[in-house]
């Protein structure tokens, strides 16, 4: 089975952080720490900050959850907030009204689809 992750790319002058998103809604395969432990130990996430697990749906309520490569759940970093905002909006998960209020940052790309096949 295939688990689907989106990679995303924010660029700061000298600095490039890239991030992976795992969202439940594309993915049949719960995503846990071990299964992100096993990610980091086979290199998949190499180069990458954090990965973004969510929307997590709580009500009409959206968050997410951001781990490292080593699976410890981390408070997200304002960066973490802006790449998961762009995803939602680019992934239609905001109306067009929300989509109006929502502010875009020129320095954040999507890198495209990334599938990872555990063993």
């Amino acid at each position: 089975m295939e688990i689907i992750f989106k990679k995303y790319h924010k660029s700061e002058r000298h600095t490039e952080r890239n991030y992976l998103i795992y969202d439940p809604s594309h993915n049949q395969v719960q995503f846990t720490s071990d299964l992100c432990k096993s990610i980091s130990h086979r290199n998949f996430i190499q180069n990458c900050e954090n990965i973004l697990v969510g929307p997590i749906m709580d009500g009409q309520h959206m968050s997410m959850m951001v781990l490292t490569a080593d699976g410890m759940e981390v408070s997200p970093d304002p960066d973490a907030d802006r790449i998961f905002k762009t995803y939602l909006k680019d992934q239609g998960y905001y109306s067009s009204e929300q989509e109006e209020r929502q502010q875009t940052d020129p320095d954040i790309a999507a890198f495209g689809t990334v599938y990872y096949f555990p063993a």
